[in-house]
């Protein structure tokens, strides 16, 4: 399946769409409305953030797959890698891989995970030696670990680190 990838503006029309396609994470991630709207889309203003969206020649401007990443000096992270189940298993998460490294300037980003997603992110994870850091209880969302690989994230202090 040939996929092309398409970095995103704050003025690209797609910001909504975007969101939409990734909205259904707003239940793993309960603040996910607000760090979008909030921190992604003036980070790509001021060069903090960059998005990518992944569409195939078939999609008719459906969005396929979606890359976020934040780049700053202290902190070289894949926010979001998304890939509808449609196009999984053609390279799409292996092309936003090899993106994050590039535009990150590092083998080895900051991702963090969430315990329902682990296995959906298992064979990536491998195939590009990502290594397990921390399992964070609660810190995004009650009830949920997120799994921190190639890093530490910063702990509010209401967060105890177990």
């Amino acid at each position: 399946m040939a996929c092309n990838i398409k970095r995103i503006t704050a003025v690209d029309s797609k910001i909504d769409s975007i969101f939409s396609e990734l909205s259904f994470l707003r239940t793993e991630y309960p603040e996910f409305y607000s760090w979008f709207y909030d921190k992604v889309v003036p980070g790509l203003s001021n060069g903090t953030r960059e998005v990518f969206i992944a569409q195939t020649t078939l999609s008719f401007g459906k969005v396929n797959g979606v890359l976020i990443l934040k780049n700053t000096n202290f902190e070289k992270k894949i926010c979001t890698l998304y890939v509808d189940k449609e196009s999984r298993m053609n390279g799409f998460g292996q092309k936003f891989m090899n993106i994050a490294f590039n535009e990150l300037n590092t083998d080895k980003p900051l991702i963090t995970v969430s315990d329902n997603r682990l296995n959906d992110f298992d064979r990536l994870l491998n195939k590009f030696n990502f290594e397990s850091v921390d399992a964070l209880p609660n810190y995004y969302a009650n009830n949920h670990t997120e799994f921190t690989f190639n890093g530490h994230l910063y702990l509010p202090e209401s967060v105890i680190y177990a």
